[in-house]
Parts: structure tokens; sequence; C-alpha cells
């Protein structure tokens, strides 16, 4: 099956998952999922973007761009978002694989182990799909979590600030150089 066929599939899969969401458990999943929705609680993937020319989720590339969670706070995308867009597209990640660690949005802190066990079975089918040769942790937790897996002692990983993080604390230089010390690398 064709690498963007197959992330599709997951994909529907991903959306389907109930695993971490126990609210309103007594209902019918086709109900559980709808309020998930409404809650804003649901999983979210990095959309491709016409724009800019990066495939977000749908990227297929040797490389993965791995964050923590979606976010739960504001529009999507916002200033920050369209930042990464940006940097990704200047330093030609394009066709980079974006995606995190947890699928859905949810409560920002630090992953939980029965969300990591609940997700860590999707990154790993991304892997296998995609087969890549680098992965970018965005952000220190993300780095932690991956660098800690024996699932992943095989991918060389290496980190750079979090995109949000940079944005908010005018550190948007750092970043730059990150993502140049990272284009030298490939």
């Amino acid at each position: 099956m064709h690498d963007v066929e197959s992330l599709k599939s997951l994909l529907s899969e991903i959306e389907s998952c109930l695993k971490c969401y126990m609210k309103f458990k007594d209902r019918s999943e086709k109900d559980r999922v709808r309020v998930r929705f409404w809650y804003n609680e649901g999983p979210w993937f990095f959309p491709p973007s016409e724009d800019s020319g990066v495939k977000g989720f749908f990227g297929t590339g040797e490389i993965f761009f791995v964050c923590q969670r979606p976010s739960t706070r504001g529009n999507i995308p916002d200033q920050a978002d369209l930042l990464f867009y940006d940097l990704l597209r200047k330093y030609g990640f394009e066709d980079a694989h974006i995606t995190d660690l947890v699928k859905c949005r949810g409560i920002a802190g630090k992953i939980s182990d029965w969300e990591m066990r609940n997700c860590l079975p999707y990154l790993e089918e991304e892997i296998r799909i995609l087969k890549p040769k680098l992965m970018i942790a965005v952000g220190n937790e993300a780095y932690e979590v991956l660098t800690e897996k024996p699932e992943f002692r095989s991918i060389r990983i290496e980190r750079v600030t979090h995109y949000s993080h940079a944005f908010r604390y005018k550190k948007i230089w750092k970043l730059e150089e990150e993502f140049r010390r990272i284009k030298e690398l490939c």
C-alpha cells in the first residue's frame, strides 16, 4: 500500500479510538466520538498547507518532527504554527512527517503512562510505514519520551525548541539556528 494511503488508514483508526476518552462511557461509540469533538478533546493532526507546501501528517519524507501532544488552546493555525510551517518550508522540510506522541488534544503537561501506552502503537505504526532516518523531537518533553523508549534506539533523534515556546518567549532566532543545524545533518 502506498505510504499516503497507509497514513490515511492509520488516521481513520486513530480518529475512532476511544481508549483515553472516558467521559460518557455509557453512551454509544458514535455519541462518544461526537461529544469528544464538542469538548475539543479528540485527535488532531498537523494539516497539509497549500500556502507553504508543507504536507503535515501526510508528509512521507525520511524525517519526522515529533511534538508532545496537540494543543487545546486557541485557533489552529495560530502565529506559532505558522512560524513552524514557515521554517519547515524555508529549510526544505516540506515533505517531513509531522506528528505527536499523544494524538488527542487534552490537558497540557506531562504525558501520563496510560496515554503513552495507548498512543505509542500509533507512532510505531507511523515509523513502520515511513521508516524515518531522523526524528526531530520538538520540545524537551517529546525528546525525553523518545530517547527513553527502546523502540526508537535504532533511529537518530535530535531536538529543537518547541515552536510555541520560541514564539512566546521571542526566541525565534534560537529555533532558526536549530533548524539550520538540522538541515546540515541531512
